[in-house]
């Protein structure tokens, strides 16, 4: 995107993750900070005596964060305001509920607040999933943040009486993550147009999209899929037009632009391009 300054904020601590330290190696910043949480917002947008000032600030957060990002926009551009995990598993008869099961677990794994969702029109697979979730969750290492998940409100498997209803019903979600297995995946997403990011079939597991198969891990949540992407490339760059017109052109034009432009009540705008033809008589 032609950046020319990166910067990245990272909490501090005595030692810092060799892995965090790489990846920012990777990315190519030129400066890292050891602060995070709102702190972290406001000294990019801002800049102190140690930080310099920012013209964007991407990322996750906890809500502390959200908050500082919602705060500072206007002031400076943001990708969006992100919330908890989301993970919507759209599956019909030939899911392996097992594996549905442990996708949800691994959403669930992410916070408390994560909101770990399956929609079927099977009731024998849908029955499946949840003695899945029930065997699997004991073997996980964060099993308590996983059932914390998993008790809320937001999180749940639901039975539709179609595959046609379970498309609705994504569509209305607008989920951060996106599962689809199903024999006609394809056909599904088609009539699916909001998610942060799709994955399709038993080999597409959401976990491949946070490391390795190539989306941005910051993706929108909260039914913003309905209005934004992920973060991307096209979150660093900007359009300029440029317009280079012709005597001819602009004769082309004239009649357009002087009839628009009285009829808005803006005579002056009008004006501004008969004068370039004052010599027509």
């Amino acid at each position: 995107a032609g950046v020319e300054h990166v910067a990245v904020a990272t909490p501090p601590a005595e030692e810092l993750n060799p892995a965090t330290l790489a990846a920012i190696e990777v990315a190519g910043a030129d400066a890292v900070y050891q602060t995070g949480g709102a702190q972290a917002i406001a000294a990019l947008a801002y800049g102190t005596e140690t930080v310099a000032a920012t013209d964007v600030v991407v990322g996750p957060g906890n809500r502390w964060v959200t908050a500082a990002k919602a705060a500072v926009r206007g002031d400076v551009e943001i990708d969006f305001l992100a919330g908890p995990s989301e993970l919507l598993v759209v599956a019909d008869d030939t899911a392996d509920p097992e594996l549905v099961a442990a996708d949800m677990l691994a959403q669930a794994e992410h916070d408390t607040d994560a909101s770990v969702v399956a929609v079927t029109d099977d009731e024998e697979t849908a029955r499946a999933i949840v003695d899945e979730i029930d065997r699997q969750i004991d073997d996980r290492e964060r099993s308590e943040v996983i059932e914390g998940a998993l008790e809320s409100d937001a999180s749940g498997v639901f039975l539709a009486r179609s595959m046609s209803e379970a498309a609705l019903f994504a569509e209305e979600y607008a989920a951060e993550h996106l599962a689809i297995v199903a024999d006609e995946d394809e056909a599904l997403l088609d009539r699916i147009d909001s998610a942060g990011s799709a994955f399709l079939g038993h080999y597409s597991p959401v976990a491949a999209g946070d490391y390795a198969s190539g989306p941005n891990h910051v993706l929108p949540t909260g039914g913003q899929a309905r209005l934004v992407g992920g973060l991307s490339v096209d979150t660093f760059l900007r359009s300029t037009t440029v317009q280079r017109i012709s005597e001819a052109g602009l004769g082309e034009l004239r009649e357009t632009i002087t009839t628009l432009a009285r009829a808005e009540g803006l005579e002056a705008h009008a004006e501004s391009v008969e004068r370039r033809f004052s010599d027509d008589g």
